[in-house]
């Protein structure tokens, strides 16, 4: 985080002694003020007559407690003399290091505390506080329960820790207040660890509830900046040390949470407090690996690993040690010290590292882990005031605020200086737009000149192929007839020349005759054969000037034309299959759509089956989903030549010129369906061999009935559904 903030960034800390000297300076006066003397009890007896609760404030109940081992001792059992002698043993303190009458206590156990206590005649209403949570405890007064936490029971099965009251108005019995403790410790320390606390009422509860507030406003504020870390390490993966602070926040914040504390008391009420123990243990090598992790990402090469994994191993194990803490009660205790003073250790080699590089987080990110740990090892040794331990979190918390505002400002200029460049990538953007724009503009103008000159050329050259063609198919008949003529011609002449002369016999005259036969029936075939050719073309121009247009039915249509399909389809060897149904209504040229069936029905007939070649010519008719009318001519014959196929509507391509067959047919079926009929045509192989002609045209509208073609039925009264052999 230290690349975020630039070569003022020493200057943007230098509070940090500051705050870290008022924080100390709490520290002590907490101190002081646990180290002041006050009253102690002697006998399980606390004279506190010479206190002024208004003016010397609240006071510890500490001191010798009369105490009764692995016995629950009622107060009337102790009021009216039937308790057996009872011992003294100090308060506070845990059973794990103390001893009754030179026998050393158990953890775990159950027993019975008693004080009186001797209160000035003119005290004010008085409350009462306890912080122990983690055992089972009844806090009884004048006989009356008072506090408690959990349900004390004389064994393990009869005792749980769910549930607490921490807090409670007490009324001395004349001057005095008979308390009466009992615990039952299954799964804790026995004992109490710290001793209760009496006070003023409205002072005691004016203190409750504002580190209630105190402690809540401390959980919002931890959950806000681990959210926020949060949502600064998924807007940037790569600054790994936001997700560090954002486990670090909700960590400390966890511990707010599970503590013995009024916050704990009011949200986890009915956790039990073992529970609540071991979570608020798991919390602690949270807080401080994250602290070792964000040491690594802070000052890159800085951490030394000699040193990191040993304070890891013991971090790491602080809640495991807790789950042995009955059997070895020093274990929990040492493991927390050991693994705190090693990644102090650790984290100050790291920091000493870091400012030998100039790196400006050194020095603050040094007094805030002193701080914390400082506040932690008197934590775990019990030493100083109630809430040191929050103290050094706040000073944390209070850094990584400050390191989150950075960020934030760092992240705020950065998007401006990025709006800026992209502001500017936008005008440089927009002229070259401009630019590529007229660039575009002039290339399209180019192309649209080539590509009228492409049309041009194409046309010319489709005007070439045609007159070629035509120039072909012409010159062939007109050579003959020339040749025939001019043949014709000279022999003529020769006959003339012989009867001039008078030479000229019978028998010359005879074969002179039939030259002149000969010829004329050449002549006149030679004739017929330019006549079709120009026909043919006729034909095409005077269809696609006929615009004239009727509403007919497709399937009306075929069966008007089946006696003609049946004359062009008359061959022994082909048989000729038709399937149609009503309503496959179409406005469109009619005479246009016949000639169309007539070609492809004779372009099947004249290449689909030489040489007498047995097969059959299927002719469907049918309606799309997509409201179009197909009708598909396919057959089952040689199919179409490869080399023949991108020529195939073009005129003139034949295969069958040797057959006087001019290749006009699919160049007028294209010209039709294209032209006049507004449709398309498609020509494709036929799964298992032949030829597939499809041609789609625009239907009039969608028949009432479903558009999938019914089940063919024979050809009768009823329709054209049939197979003509």
């Amino acid at each position: 985080m230290q690349r975020f903030l630039g070569h003022s960034g020493m200057m943007r800390w230098f509070w940090a002694p500051l705050v870290a000297a008022m924080i100390l300076s709490t520290l002590w006066a907490g101190l002081s003020a646990a180290l002041t003397q006050r009253p102690l009890a002697v006998d399980g007896v606390l004279d506190l007559r010479g206190w002024d609760f208004r003016h010397d404030g609240q006071i510890f109940l500490e001191g010798d407690w009369q105490f009764w081992r692995d016995r629950l001792i009622s107060p009337a059992e102790i009021t009216d003399g039937r308790a057996p002698a009872p011992s003294l043993l100090a308060v506070p303190g845990r059973w794990t290091n103390q001893s009754v009458d030179g026998v050393p206590l158990l953890s775990e156990g159950i027993g019975t505390y008693h004080l009186r206590v001797l209160l000035p005649k003119n005290a004010p209403p008085l409350a009462m506080r306890h912080n122990q949570r983690f055992v089972a405890w009844n806090v009884l007064v004048n006989g009356e329960r008072a506090i408690h936490a959990g349900n004390v029971g004389p064994d393990a099965d009869r005792t749980d820790s769910a549930g607490q009251k921490a807090i409670a108005a007490v009324a001395p019995v004349d001057g005095v207040l008979d308390i009466t403790v009992q615990v039952a410790a299954f799964g804790g320390y026995g004992g109490i660890p710290r001793a209760l606390l009496l006070g003023d009422a409205d002072g005691m509860y004016g203190d409750w509830h504002q580190e209630l507030a105190l402690r809540a406003a401390f959980l919002s504020v931890c959950l806000s900046i681990g959210l926020l870390y949060l949502i600064l390490y998924v807007l940037r993966p790569r600054d790994r040390e936001c997700l560090v602070f954002s486990v670090m926040s909700v960590a400390i914040a966890l511990v707010q949470l599970t503590a013995n504390t009024p916050l704990g008391s009011e949200v986890l009420y009915s956790l039990p407090g073992q529970l609540l123990g071991f979570l608020n243990n798991v919390m602690f090598p949270f807080v401080w690996l994250s602290c070792l992790a964000s040491a690594a990402l802070l000052f890159p090469g800085s951490l030394r690993k000699g040193l990191a994994w040993p304070s890891v191993l013991f971090i790491a194990a602080v809640p495991l040690a807790s789950l042995w803490t009955l059997q070895f009660p020093w274990l929990l205790t040492w493991t927390a010290t050991i693994g705190l003073i090693l990644a102090l250790i650790t984290l100050i080699a790291a920091t000493v590292t870091a400012a030998r590089r100039r790196q400006p987080l050194a020095l603050p990110m040094a007094i805030a882990w002193t701080v914390l740990a400082g506040a932690n090892l008197a934590l775990v040794h019990r030493i100083g005031f109630n809430g040191i331990m929050e103290a050094g979190y706040c000073f944390m918390l209070f850094l990584q605020a400050a390191l989150l505002i950075d960020r934030l400002r760092l992240m705020l200029d950065q998007a401006k200086q990025s709006n800026a460049r992209l502001a500017a990538l936008n005008g440089a953007l927009e002229d070259q737009v401009a630019d590529r724009t007229r660039h575009l503009s002039e290339t399209v103008d180019r192309l649209q000149v080539a590509q009228d000159r492409l049309v041009q050329s194409e046309k010319l050259a489709s005007l070439g192929r045609l007159v070629a063609g035509v120039a072909h198919e012409v010159n062939t008949p007109v050579g003959t007839a020339l040749t025939t003529a001019t043949h014709l011609a000279q022999q003529v002449e020769a006959a003339e020349e012989a009867m001039a002369a008078g030479t000229m016999t019978r028998r010359q005259l005879a074969d002179f005759l039939a030259e002149v036969r000969e010829a004329a029936g050449l002549l006149t075939t030679t004739v017929e054969r330019t006549a079709a050719v120009v026909q043919s073309f006729k034909q095409i121009a005077t269809e696609r000037s006929d615009d004239s247009l009727r509403r007919l039915d497709l399937h009306d249509l075929l069966g008007e034309l089946r006696p003609a399909m049946e004359v062009r389809t008359d061959a022994p060897h082909v048989s000729l299959k038709v399937e149609s149904r009503p309503g496959l209504v179409l406005e469109t040229n009619g005479g246009a759509l016949t000639q169309v069936l007539g070609q492809l029905l004779s372009n099947c007939m004249d290449h689909a089956f030489p040489r007498g070649r047995p097969g059959q010519i299927h002719l469907t008719a049918s309606l799309t989903a997509t409201g179009q009318i197909e009708l598909v001519v396919e057959d089952d014959g040689v199919g179409v030549d490869a080399a023949v196929r991108p020529r195939l509507f073009e005129p003139f391509t034949t295969t069958g010129r040797a057959d006087g067959r001019t290749g006009l047919g699919l160049h007028m079926v294209y010209s039709l369906v294209a032209g006049p009929l507004g449709g398309s045509i498609d020509v494709t192989d036929r799964p298992g061999g032949g030829t597939r002609v499809t041609v789609r045209l625009p239907a009039a509208g969608r028949a009432a009935a479903d558009p999938s073609p019914p089940p063919a039925t024979a050809m009768g009264a009823t329709g054209m559904s049939a197979i003509i052999t």
